[in-house]
């Protein structure tokens, strides 16, 4: 009788403890579809409360542009999964697949696209993952002005409700630069291997100038205003003309994102000017576009310089233009010219080797004239 009394306790005891397991596992299914259900998708934008921006953009119909060599945005997104629905120029899609807009999409500075723009509109999947967490997400323009920018419509994610904040942008940085400049600037064949290459956008790439390169080991933000085949002199077509705009119709605000150092890199294609007869023509007008960066930049300091791909005939006049102008906050020196025995880019531009040596000269030299480490 007493053993037959313990074997319904261990009877009656193993079916509480298989209850009370179901019942732990029933809860914790129940808990894990709340949490599920909890998941929503949500619609952003890219505006300045979200994203932080490098470089020149506009904003036209809801879509944000980037719009120059380097334009960028960056932010921090929490979720589970996301996309990002980017917008092609209706006239720049039409072009030659290796002459249409190249850009870049990174995740956490890892590189997760690299191509260029052939619709007028494209979703990109930025990232799947089984549980929700943070990314830094930075897509950049790495060619020129000219061949078509990039537009951001839309950041699609699928984020849980505890997160406190979807989308953030990544910090500011103390300095920043903002670099003027021809097809150099650009990094116009910088990834090419031969002189007899001809240009492409995709071998265009802003990541690999001295600009970009310079401002990184600075760690300073930056933006990149430039154009092939530009130059001081020219009229319409020259950069005194178009310095304010940020699109052919948008005229850039100098406000809101003052620059700290202005880098001039201008000359190059003003080849027509080294005449005798043109030097004071010159000088004139590169004294008063030196003008027009003091009134758009009050505070900047200013560094002319020239070189790479020659220009030695050029620089005393600018030099002379300093002088005249009379900021004790404009400087300038020379870029040395491109070693043929570190290769040369396309059409017998700087290629990458080139622009990484004459980065450092160009962050040492910022270096030297703020006083920094």
């Amino acid at each position: 009788m007493k053993n037959g009394y313990l074997f319904f306790l261990l009877i009656l005891s193993a079916n509480i403890g298989e209850l009370f397991q179901k019942k732990i596992t029933t809860t914790l299914l129940s808990q894990d579809k709340v949490s599920s259900e909890n998941c929503k998708d949500i619609t952003l934008s890219p505006n300045s409360e979200n994203v932080k921006y490098n470089g020149r953009f506009y904003v036209k119909d809801e879509v944000t542009w980037l719009a120059f060599s380097g334009s960028a945005i960056e932010f921090y997104l929490t979720g589970k999964s996301a996309e990002v629905i980017l917008a092609g120029e209706s006239n720049a899609i039409y072009f030659a697949e290796d002459q249409r807009a190249r850009y870049a999409i990174y995740i956490d500075n890892n590189k997760i696209l690299d191509t260029t723009m052939g619709e007028l509109e494209k979703t990109v999947k930025l990232f799947e993952n089984e549980e929700e967490k943070e990314v830094k997400v930075r897509i950049i323009l790495l060619s020129e002005a000219s061949h078509g920018g990039i537009g951001v419509k839309n950041i699609n994610v699928n984020t849980c409700s505890n997160s406190e904040r979807v989308i953030r942008p990544s910090e500011y940085k103390k300095l920043r630069i903002e670099y003027l400049g021809d097809s150099i600037t650009c990094a116009y064949g910088v990834e090419c291997k031969s002189p007899s290459e001809p240009f492409q956008t995709t071998t265009e790439n802003f990541e690999l100038s001295y600009a970009f390169l310079s401002a990184k080991e600075l760690d300073a933000d930056y933006s990149g205003v430039c154009y092939s085949g530009i130059g001081v002199g020219g009229g319409q077509n020259a950069m005194p003309q178009q310095y304010t705009k940020v699109s052919y119709n948008e005229e850039w605000d100098f406000t809101k994102f003052p620059n700290d150092v202005v880098v001039i890199n201008l000359g190059t294609n003003d080849g027509g000017y080294q005449a005798e007869s043109k030097h004071d023509e010159y000088i004139q007008e590169y004294t008063k576009f030196l003008g027009l960066i003091r009134e758009k930049n009050p505070n900047a300091y200013i560094i002319c310089t020239l070189g790479m791909m020659g220009g030695e005939g050029l620089y005393p006049l600018i030099e002379k233009s300093i002088t005249l102008f009379g900021d004790e906050k404009v400087f300038s020196f020379f870029l040395p010219n491109q070693d043929p025995e570190d290769g040369i880019g396309s059409q017998y531009h700087p290629n990458w080797v080139t622009h990484a040596k004459d980065a450092k000269i160009v962050a040492q030299k910022i270096r030297e004239i703020l006083g920094i480490q």
